[in-house]
């Protein structure tokens, strides 16, 4: 077996082979909520405030955190309606934004703009928005 090289030369044009490699670990990584979010968004949902989640993760990921903090009370509740990409939002006219954007619960991959349409759209239905 090849062994990598000590000094910065040699090892400035050596590479890793590709062959007879052996799998040492897999590693994942998680952001748990912070503790007492869940609490919160309970407190506020009970209190008659609509959670929504604005991200810029990748909706998968935040269909995941959603229903780990209680924003979702699962992932069967992920539906076209409650989760949406920013970009599909982005898209729509602002008529069709006022129209889904009660229903909304979650958006991923969403940019600073997309938060800002979403409140304009819930604003122009006249409620209250907290960001």
């Amino acid at each position: 077996k090849e062994k990598v090289p000590d000094n910065e030369e040699q090892l400035a044009h050596w590479s890793l082979p590709d062959d007879d490699l052996v799998l040492l670990a897999i590693v994942g990584i998680k952001d748990p909520c912070r503790p007492g979010v869940k609490d919160s968004v309970q407190l506020c949902q009970k209190a008659g405030v609509k959670v929504k989640m604005v991200t810029g993760d990748n909706v998968k990921t935040a269909k995941a955190i959603a229903v780990e903090c209680g924003i979702l009370s699962s992932l069967a509740d992920a539906t076209e309606r409650t989760v949406i990409e920013g970009k599909t939002f982005r898209a729509l006219s602002d008529s069709e934004r006022e129209e889904i954007a009660d229903s909304i619960s979650v958006m991923g991959r969403s940019s600073p703009n997309d938060k800002l349409l979403l409140v304009q759209a819930l604003r122009r239905k006249g409620h209250v928005v907290a960001v």
